[in-house]
């Protein structure tokens, strides 16, 4: 995550001809596009949103169960006591006034006490086995459409394979000629 994280920065950083010329006007297409299709031709690409879709079905199902909503509720009780509102952990981490480029005093206690909050309700522990529960439930009903974005991506990868063994030796023998 921290890797493709860092990917995503340093495209964000590109100036703006080349990532117009790198992923075209719109980020679909451009030279991304072109080697794409140079490399997969009639493979189809990976079929992340069958996992992104499943992912995010499983967070916003656990965050509804009844032992969520209870160990949500504990939690915003607990920073409420530390002078503080915010209706969940995503709302205080989200919250525009840490827009800065140092984190401020306010900042760092409110996070303190989100810890605090966090550990004394057990919200951590509670969400993640209705997540863990939830996302089972969801592998067994969609068992067929991950084994089919699998396949997709392991067909794909084999392409990428290929390309980058014949690069590689194409690559090798022009080093080799220049000698």
């Amino acid at each position: 995550m921290v890797r493709r994280n860092r990917a995503w920065d340093e495209r964000e950083a590109l100036p703006a001809e080349v990532q117009r010329a790198a992923y075209g006007p719109s980020g679909q297409g451009g030279c991304l596009k072109t080697a794409d299709r140079q490399l997969a031709s009639d493979t189809a690409p990976p079929d992340y949103h069958a996992f992104n879709q499943l992912t995010g079905t499983a967070l916003e199902t656990s965050r509804r169960t009844p032992e969520v909503r209870d160990a949500l509720h504990r939690w915003h009780t607990c920073m409420t006591k530390a002078g503080f509102d915010y209706p969940d952990p995503y709302t205080a981490a989200g919250d525009k006034r840490w827009e800065t480029s140092e984190p401020t005093s306010a900042e760092r206690a409110t996070a303190r006490a989100d810890v605090t909050c966090q550990k004394s309700t057990q919200l951590v522990k509670v969400w993640a086995a209705a997540e863990t529960r939830i996302q089972h439930r969801l592998i067994q009903q969609n068992t067929d459409r991950l084994h089919e974005s699998k396949a997709r991506k392991d067909r794909w990868l084999a392409v990428a394979h290929r390309v980058l063994k014949r690069e590689g030796r194409t690559n090798h023998q022009h080093h080799l000629s220049d000698q």
